[in-house]
Formats: structure tokens, C-alpha cells, sequence
């Protein structure tokens, strides 16, 4: 809530800055002493079988010294349907049916996952072990720090998910990629875990109809013998490997231009050509330059909007935006999400899926945001309450849910509580900027995003970011900005929602509104600023106040603070004898993520 007055109400005895709990990081196994700095994939695709042949180049550096061997998850070949839960309980992402966000259902056929022929380093052969899912390649010689090394994996397989290889819906077959959270390991042999990100070049061979868009720019397009096509795309960004797209189809292509040196084109099914296209040209470049003009540079080399059979709404692959039937004809602030994507959730990626709500809830503001500035302040906080309704529902019916995950080990369940990660997450950005101040807020956010472009972040990085900003502005930030430990522990870190009923009455004689506020959670106690905005008129006519004869009344709103720190308070505000009370309105402008209410007593 914005600090719009200095005449805050603040009682004495505020709570202590709560201490921001330290999870742990999700249960991915980490490999201490490399980096993997470059993948290179080449893929033969044909239409006689859902096979890929694959052979694939793997660069590592090594940050210490020591390491005898890397793993790469990578699913083995299963001749039977695998189970869709593993021993412990948790989703297999190397089984059917599954395939990210929006898929449907697979066969459960069977004969499934990649069968590795051979690891090599130039003419050298490699050790190597595929068992449980990794790829385990042992290193030839001891390496020191600083030290790189290439090796190209071979295998061949259908994938069980993670790409639909399949007709879509006007009978043209195409094979489209859809990774999220870790299904990348289902056709490439990855660290496959956001943490990780690298630079790749996808090439593709299939026969010559199709046409095959990836991350990054095109390098090359060659026609060969046979009727076939090699395609290829190099991202020379470093992104996670949720964000490696692949997407072969009978396309019709549409380059509309570019924005600031970023090539913007649309590639969607022909039957659906016209609305796609048009729906694209219109939104793609009024979203882009919002975003580059308050954010700051786009990161990739292109942005290209794919239709994409087998996803639903639309999948924030890197430079290459999916989108599923009907998201083509009439989806700006659908558009405006998945491109707020390509700054949180790709450029800067969450370090762990712990922290997912740095790409989905910011996702979901930012296109609030867009929204404001489209169509105005009002449509704003009409979709900022529509949001918080959503997010206020689930969390208080599920007060053991959190929006930052304690240490996930079941990563199909990164979005199970999806109204608190993308909703919720809004809402407390929402409220940030409603403490800080929208100027500091944009500041954070244009630093938080210069400082880890291109990397990875954390829930703690963002605070910090949100901090540095609020003190850089001096006086223009509060106070209650300074120190965000106590904000993003409330919102991030507990469960449940802050829940207050209220009440006012007005002492004429006094010319005060008394305000009564109660805090009805059973979570345990918030400390939160909330504004309140008493609307005052002088009567029309009236020349002695004013008015002028004859004249319209005259509206005046005042806006307070009011430090929220104890279960049951009471404030006053006095308001100008020469005024009528007309309203009193409890965090009118939606910024506190809470369930609130305020009726005359």
C-alpha cells in the first residue's frame, strides 16, 4: 500500500520484524564443480514413426577441481507402461500420460524412453552408465578448475512426454515440445533443473512440408536428398532447459517487423492463418515495448508467437512463445502474461522450483500491469480484486499452503496450489509496491531484473532488490520499506491470509471517525500498513464554504495510514468542520493482500 500522506496513524508497540523462515531448496541433486555452458542438439524426425534419432553435443566447464563423472537425466527405454508414480510416491516425469501444462492424455502404450548407442569424445569412447533415469558419463582424465570439455551423446527412442508427436485437430502432424517443470530429459540428455542453464543449437531433419522453429535465430535451412529439410536455430542465450522449444508443423509464417532490433513473427496452423496473425501483429509490439521501456532490454534475439497443438493457453518457451487453439484469436492479456514471461521465468529464472512464484505470479501482474496502462487505472483494480479473490479463497481454505515451497521434492506438484503461486504471487507484488511506492517499486523491479538477466534467482534476491531500491529513495520510501524481512515472511512463508472486520462511526460533535479494526485470522497476528480514505464534500450552493451559488458540491478524498499491528485497534481521524462526511473506504485501491471489510457501525 502506497505511503500517500504523512499523517500515518502509528501506534505504539508494532511487532519486531518476524524472521523470514530459511527453507531449503528443492531436492533436485545438484553437481558440485561443473557448468554445462553449451548443448547442441540434432534431431532426425520422419513420419513413418515417432522415433527421434538423436546425437547431441554436450561443453562443460569445470569450477573445481576433482570431478570424475557428470549425470545427465536422461529416461531409459521401458518396454512396459511405466507407472505414473515412482516407488516414493511422486510423479514420474519419464512416464505417460503427462507432457507439461496442458496436454492431453497419452496411450500408455509402452516402449518408451531413449536407448544410448554410444558416448564419445572426438574418436575416444567414454564410460558410461544409463541406470534410474541419469546418464552417468565418466570423465577419460582428472580436469583442474577452469578447465572445458566436449563429449556427443547418441540415442534413439519415443519419448513417452515432454513433446506430442501427434495430428492436430485439422489432421497435419507436427511434434511440439512442452518440457515444463522437468520432462526436457524425455528427448535430450540435460541437467534438466532450472539452476542450470546454458546456450544450445537445435538442428532438425524431417521431411521438407514442415517447417521447425526453436529458440533463438536461424542459422540455416537447407533442402537435402530424399524430400528432406535441415533446419537449424541457435539460442546464444543461456537459458534452463525448460525453456528449450521445439516445434515442427505445417506452419504459415508471418514476420511483422521489429521492435528495437528484436524480429517479431507469427507462426500458426494455415486454417487458422488469418485471426492468428492478426491477433499477433496487433499485441506483440505494444506489450514488448511496455515491458522494454519499464523493465528493461529484451533478452533474446527474436520473439516468435507458435501455435502449438497439445498446449493449453500458452507455454513461455525462450524467444518462442506457445499457444494452444483459440489463444490466437483474441488474447492480449494472455499474450501480454506469456511475454511478461520472457523477463521473469526465462530471463530471470527461479534458482528453484521452491521459488516458482517469481515467474508465475510476476507473470500474472505484469500483465495487470499492461492492463493499467492499456485501459486505465480502474480496469486495473477491477482485475487486481478479481485476482485477490482468487488467491484469498484457496489460501484461506488450505492455511497449511504456502506460496514459496518448503524444499519440494515432488515436482509435479510446482503448481498444485496454482491460485496462490500465480494469483497470490500478484497479489504480493501487489502489495510491495503498495508499501514501497510505485516509483520504488519500478526501481526494484528494473534493478532486480539488471542483476540477474540472464541468470538465476531467489525469493531473497528479489527482497533485497525491493530493500536497496527503498533506501535509495530516501524519504520517498517509508520506513516499513526498508526492512521487507516482515512482508515477505507474511506472505510468502505463512499459510493463511490476513482476515480483518471493521467497523466506523462518526462523532459529529467531535468531527471524528472513530475506526475499529480486528483481526480475525487464526494463523497468527500480521503487522501490515493499510490505508484509509475518508471522502468528504462541502455542500453545493453553499458561497460561505465555498461552493459558490448555485455551484456543484465539492468532493475531497484523505487518505491515511494505519499501522496494523494488534489483533483489536481503534483510530481516529478528524476531518475540517466545514465539510460532510460522505465515506469511509478500508484499502481502496486493493493493495494489501488480504480479506478486509469495513461497515458503518
Amino acid at each position: 500500500m502506497r505511503k500517500l500522506s504523512r499523517t500515518a496513524l502509528i501506534l505504539a508497540g508494532c511487532l519486531g520484524a518476524a524472521t523470514l523462515v530459511a527453507f531449503a531448496a528443492d531436492t533436485y541433486p545438484r553437481q558440485p564443480g561443473i557448468r554445462i555452458t553449451n548443448y547442441a542438439f540434432d534431431y532426425t524426425l520422419a513420419d513413418a514413426s515417432n522415433e527421434l534419432a538423436v546425437k547431441q553435443d554436450v561443453d562443460v566447464t569445470f569450477t573445481a577441481a576433482g570431478v570424475k563423472s557428470i549425470e545427465l537425466d536422461l529416461c531409459k527405454f521401458s518396454a512396459a507402461p511405466r507407472p505414473a508414480q515412482m516407488a516414493n510416491g511422486f510423479a514420474d516425469p519419464c512416464a505417460e500420460p503427462g507432457g507439461g501444462r496442458g496436454s492431453p492424455p497419452a496411450t500408455g502404450a509402452g516402449g518408451k524412453g531413449m536407448t544410448v548407442t554410444a558416448v564419445t569424445a572426438g574418436d575416444q569412447s567414454l564410460v558410461w552408465q544409463h541406470e534410474n533415469d541419469r546418464l552417468r558419463v565418466t570423465m577419460p582424465r582428472p580436469f583442474a578448475g577452469g578447465d572445458s570439455f566436449s563429449f556427443t551423446v547418441q540415442f534413439h527412442g519415443v519419448p513417452a512426454t515432454g513433446i506430442l508427436i501427434a495430428d492436430n485437430k485439422y489432421g497435419d502432424r507436427g511434434w511440439v515440445s512442452n518440457p515444463w517443470p522437468n520432462k526436457a530429459r524425455n528427448f535430450r540428455a540435460v541437467v534438466d533443473h532450472p539452476s542450470m542453464k546454458a546456450t544450445h543449437t537445435t538442428s532438425v531433419t524431417a521431411p521438407r512440408k514442415y517447417q521447425a522453429v526453436s529458440n533463438g535465430l536461424l542459422v540455416e535451412q537447407t533442402d537435402l536428398p530424399g524430400d528432406l529439410r535441415r533446419t537449424v536455430w541457435r539460442e546464444s542465450v543461456p537459458i534452463s532447459t525448460w525453456l528449450m522449444s521445439l516445434a515442427v508443423a505445417p506452419f504459415a509464417v508471418d514476420h511483422f517487423g521489429s521492435y528495437r532490433g528484436v524480429a517479431l513473427s507469427s507462426w500458426v496452423f494455415p486454417q487458422e492463418h488469418e485471426p492468428g496473425v492478426k491477433a499477433f501483429a496487433a499485441h506483440t509490439q505494444p506489450v514488448l515495448e511496455f515491458y522494454i521501456d519499464r523493465i528493461g532490454p529484451y533478452a533474446y534475439e527474436k520473439l516468435a508467437q507458435v501455435q502449438a497443438n497439445g498446449v493449453g493457453g500458452g507455454m513461455e518457451l525462450a524467444s518462442s512463445i506457445f499457444y494452444g487453439y483459440g489463444a490466437t484469436g483474441a488474447g492480449r492479456q494472455l499474450i501480454a502474461h506469456e511475454m511478461a514471461h520472457q523477463y521473469f521465468g526465462d530471463a530471470v529464472t527461479e534458482a528453484d522450483w521452491d521459488d516458482v512464484w517469481l515467474s508465475e505470479g510476476f507473470a500474472t501482474y505484469f500483465a495487470l500491469l499492461f492492463q493499467e496502462f492499456a485501459d486505465g487505472h480502474d480496469a486495473f483494480v477491477d482485475g487486481v480484486r478479481r485476482s485477490k479473490a482468487t488467491a484469498l479463497n484457496y489460501a484461506i481454505a488450505n492455511p497449511k499452503s504456502t506460496i514459496v515451497h518448503n524444499n519440494l521434492a515432488d515436482i509435479s506438484r510446482v503448481i498444485a496450489n496454482n491460485a496462490q503461486i500465480y494469483q497470490g504471487g500478484a497479489q504480493v507484488l501487489q502489495n510491495i509496491r503498495g508499501v514501497v511506492g510505485t516509483q520504488t517499486f519500478w526501481e526494484g523491479i528494473r534493478s532486480y531484473y539488471a542483476r540477474y538477466m540472464n541468470g538465476t534467482a531467489t525469493t531473497e534476491d528479489f527482497r533485497r532488490a525491493m530493500e536497496v531500491a527503498c533506501k535509495s529513495a530516501g524519504d520517498r520510501c517509508p520506513a516499513d520499506g526498508r526492512d521487507l524481512t516482515w512482508l515477505f515472511s507474511q506472505l510468502l512463508n505463512r499459510g493463511g491470509a490476513l482476515q480483518v472486520q471493521g467497523t466506523w462511526l462518526y462523532d459529529a460533535g467531535a468531527r471524528q471517525v472513530q475506526i475499529a479494526l480486528e483481526q480475525t485470522q487464526t494463523t497468527g497476528l500480521y503487522r501490515m500498513p493499510i490505508e484509509v480514505r475518508v471522502t468528504t464534500t462541502r455542500t453545493a450552493g453553499d458561497a460561505g464554504r465555498g461552493g459558490g451559488a448555485g455551484g456543484p458540491a465539492q468532493t475531497t478524498r484523505m487518505t491515511q495510514v494505519l499501522q496494523l499491528t494488534r489483533q483489536s485497534q481503534t483510530f481516529s481521524i478528524t476531518i475540517p468542520a466545514d465539510v460532510e462526511l460522505a465515506a469511509v473506504e478500508l484499502d481502496p485501491e486493493a493493495w494489501v493482500f488480504g480479506r478486509l471489510s469495513l461497515t458503518k457501525k
